[in-house]
């Protein structure tokens, strides 16, 4: 771990007098931090090292009140970052997406914790809020090679590109309108699709390197443009239309539920007819004759006419959880897209998973009527046939 700190350099950085263009200067030992650090990059190898200040003048010289002659140069990244400008800033093109976290602009004299804001500074963070938005619609975004990829008419490729002077066209107004278009959770799919197809429309035919400045020079245009669209796009979706899809697929799901009842009414209509016959077929049998062979087979029948039943009954239990499965997925897709009047169809879904419920107790009591069933036929069959089934064999 560094023994230095970016915070420490500062007032190096300020009180420099660069030479020219390049970064030599005069610093004059205004105080005893200053001095402080100044001896710690004379006397430790990696304090040195981390801070890229090169001092020019012998130790001795190195007084409080005193000037030296120093060379600046970036220190390690970990540190922070030292830049001419703005510009030099921006040469870096991750922080074309995100401001770094400590930094220090010499020509604008500007240290990240300054709490006076320049105007280029301010112009830099709305750019950075324009950014962070239009991205969001990008299908790709590279920070480190700074370009985004827009799938909209066609397949478009924008690298972030831009420079000090085109910060004069970021308007913060526009910036939030925009900001509050695509981060609203109402349709946020609609509209970052909606925003991307905006944006290669608008910069296709511009040369690769000034599509994001043809953006940022009209985001006025952009933010209106994909407002229009939205309300082109939510007229489609009216109150009369959501009302009228949601009850046709409440009355779909409510046919393919009485239809599972439907399709095995043959078979629960054989089970009073099952039970008559049981109940008036079965005869005492006391030996090896007709009544006995009689008595097995209604009874050996039942019992297999109860199994087809309950696997019937399975079936239809495995559909009611998919038609349930559906009502899930459909309600939540409702509460996403339409979550303003999603609230106003919800009794709707619940009385189908109501009902879903209710189709559910019923098949479960069938089937657990029919398994008692086979269970008394057995049980009578035992009582009425005084023989096992061995002697007759």
């Amino acid at each position: 771990m560094s023994s230095i700190t970016f915070d420490q350099l500062l007032p190096i950085y300020r009180n420099t007098i660069l030479v020219g263009d390049s970064m030599e200067g005069m610093l004059r030992i205004a105080d005893d931090a200053m001095l402080d650090t100044l001896r710690l990059l004379e006397s430790d190898d990696r304090a040195f090292e981390d801070s890229g200040i090169a001092i020019r003048n012998p130790i001795e010289e190195i007084v409080l009140g005193g000037t030296i002659k120093v060379e600046l140069s970036p220190p390690r990244g970990g540190l922070g970052i030292l830049a001419k400008d703005l510009d030099g800033l921006l040469a870096n093109p991750t922080h074309r997406f995100k401001e770094p976290r400590r930094y220090y602009l010499i020509a604008e004299r500007f240290a990240y914790n300054d709490p006076v804001i320049p105007e280029t500074i301010s112009k830099y963070r709305v750019a950075l809020s324009f950014v962070e938005a239009v991205t969001t619609a990008a299908a790709l975004v590279d920070k480190y090679s700074a370009e985004a990829t827009f799938l909209g008419p066609g397949r478009l490729r924008v690298p972030i590109l831009y420079r000090t002077v085109d910060l004069k066209y970021a308007a913060a107004t526009s910036v939030e309108k925009l900001q509050d278009f695509v981060f609203e959770k109402i349709h946020k799919d609609q509209k970052t699709a909606i925003l991307a197809s905006v944006a290669v429309e608008l910069c296709r035919h511009q040369p690769e390197d000034e599509r994001f400045i043809y953006l940022l020079r009209h985001m006025r245009e952009l933010v209106s443009k994909a407002q229009d669209s939205y309300a082109l796009f939510a007229s489609e979706f009216s109150y009369d239309k959501i009302k009228s899809k949601t009850e046709e697929a409440i009355g779909e799901y409510t046919n393919r539920i009485h239809k599972t009842f439907h399709d095995i009414q043959n078979q629960v209509m054989g089970v009073p007819v099952a039970t008559v016959i049981v109940a008036t077929q079965l005869k005492v049998a006391a030996a090896c004759g007709v009544e006995f062979w009689s008595n097995l087979a209604i009874s050996i029948g039942a019992t297999l006419f109860v199994m087809l039943v309950s696997v019937a009954m399975y079936n239809q239990f495995q559909t009611l959880a998919n038609i349930q499965d559906d009502i899930t997925r459909q309600r939540g897709k409702l509460d996403r897209d339409y979550a303003a009047v999603a609230q106003q169809f919800t009794p709707l879904y619940e009385r189908l998973t109501r009902r879903v419920r209710t189709h559910r107790w019923i098949l479960g009591l069938i089937t657990v009527i029919c398994w008692v069933g086979v269970g008394l036929t057995w049980y009578i069959y035992a009582r009425l046939t005084a023989i096992g089934l061995s002697v007759c064999m």
